[in-house]
């Protein structure tokens, strides 16, 4: 037993140094992003798979091309989920879009937590910078960290090349994070159906103008301990 100690606390010891996350991210593409499921089927333009990257583009009249994940996600887990992002600022139009969706299936299916991108402010999340938009050309990347609950007792952390933008901690993770009971909301606590992650291009009306990004070490996994705790931000 004495092996499996060592190897044990090791790993919790290189999980405490540095800020946010740490676990490795592989080059390569993974496996769900390449399956056929893996296309949002309400997309208007299929994702382009090159090399170990993603391309995703619009053009004026369409508002999706996207991916999604999350089918076997379930309340109690705590997960990280990230990706690389990299845009030529001329090419993102005049409008504002979504690039990342954390999405809860079932009455009301609703988004829980979204990222959003524009010419001017680059990329926001929750209303705070986490890259600026002169900054754009440069490989960047958005990662965060989600307990799911159905009660006032989860966690939500942003983080942006691995730094902390935003963080909360002893709230409901089902419902958007302006909805909390402990601050009087009346949003029913149901139980969802289920969740689903969206990354790519997303708007609900229709662009004016054409857009187009690329993503890289798209990621998620179930974590069984979370280092690096971020608090309250």
């Amino acid at each position: 037993m004495r092996l499996p100690a060592l190897l044990l606390a090791g790993l919790l010891l290189a999980g405490c140094g540095g800020e946010g996350p740490i676990f490795r991210v592989e080059d390569q593409l993974y496996d769900w992003v390449t399956v056929p499921g893996a296309i949002d089927p309400a997309s208007d333009r299929d994702p382009d798979i090159i090399g170990e990257g993603v391309s995703f583009r619009l053009s004026p009249g369409q508002r999706r091309s996207a991916l999604r994940t999350g089918e076997d996600w379930r309340l109690g887990q705590a997960r990280l989920l990230g990706f690389d992002i990299r845009a030529d600022r001329a090419a993102l139009g005049s409008g504002q879009v979504d690039i990342s969706r954390l999405v809860r299936a079932g009455d009301p299916g609703s988004p829980i937590v979204s990222a959003q991108l524009d010419a001017r402010n680059g990329v926001t999340v929750m209303g705070r910078n986490c890259i600026a938009a002169e900054d754009l050309s440069e490989w960047h990347r958005v990662e965060m960290r989600i307990r799911l609950s159905n009660a006032d007792n989860g966690f939500l952390e942003v983080f942006c090349d691995r730094k902390p933008v935003w963080a909360r901690t002893k709230l409901r993770t089902t419902v958007a994070q302006d909805c909390a009971e402990t601050g009087g909301c009346v949003t029913r606590g149901t139980t969802p159906m289920g969740f689903e992650w969206q990354l790519g291009l997303m708007r609900d009306r229709s662009l004016s103008s054409p857009v187009s990004i690329q993503m890289k070490r798209l990621h998620h996994r179930l974590l069984i301990y979370v280092p690096n705790r971020a608090g309250n931000l």
